[in-house]
């Protein structure tokens, strides 16, 4: 995996075509890397991992490092199976099946296969006063989705606030999001991108059914990308 990894890196050509959203703050890196030595404890240390979205889609998706692509997202017509495959080793890494009657789970291949119910490894977390947020359980401990001004999602170690190991990213030209990956093992990259695509796509449900009760909307139900 590592030698496959270091052939995806270096040159910004890919990347040098999108414009971030100017109200992300970019000066706060230099904090941040600060910050995650502090942290380095908790996850195995790695590159930094900046993805990002061929198109505005959390369900059928390329995902770019820099010049090459690194993970494909494919999801059938249903919506009830989205696949991240890793372009390098051309493999299913992570699987999330969504079911009517029984409980959606996801299926890790670093776990060979075993399928978790997403409501016990992705637990959701309401705090009074605050946007709702989310766990993860993962090889080096546990780490928190949270959602604020600054970031739409961010991921901090537990019982940390200020400085996310991941986060989403607005990106203007061409309109897509992007995920920076600031710490973690290949195997916590793909948890943390599996369970940013699951609750970026519950964002953009809960955004579609508010805005169809809004505008007194009604009809069938869509799965949003």
């Amino acid at each position: 995996m590592a030698s496959s990894r270091s052939s995806l890196s270096s040159s910004s050509t890919y990347w040098g075509a999108y414009d971030l959203d100017p109200h992300v703050p970019e000066n706060t890196e230099n904090t941040e890397e600060q910050a995650f030595a502090s942290t380095s404890t908790l996850v195995n240390e790695a590159p930094s991992l900046s993805l990002m979205f061929d198109r505005n889609s959390v369900i059928n998706a390329t995902l770019y490092s820099r010049t090459s692509p690194m993970y494909k997202i494919t999801t059938n017509k249903n919506a009830t199976r989205t696949d991240l495959c890793d372009l390098a080793d051309q493999r299913v890494v992570a699987t999330v099946k969504r079911r009517e009657i029984f409980p959606d789970v996801v299926v890790f291949a670093h776990q060979r296969g075993k399928s978790v119910r997403i409501s016990k490894w992705l637990k959701t977390m309401k705090v009074p006063g605050t946007r709702p947020t989310a766990s993860i359980e993962t090889e080096t401990g546990r780490f928190t989705w949270r959602s604020d001004e600054t970031h739409r999602l961010a991921l901090y170690p537990e019982d940390e606030t200020e400085f996310p190991i991941a986060y989403s990213r607005t990106v203007l030209d061409p309109p897509t999001i992007g995920l920076v990956i600031k710490a973690g093992s290949d195997t916590m990259h793909i948890e943390i991108i599996t369970s940013f695509l699951i609750l970026e796509h519950r964002l953009r449900m809960q955004e579609k059914r508010q805005e169809d009760h809004l505008y007194g909307l009604g009809g069938p139900f869509v799965v949003m990308g």
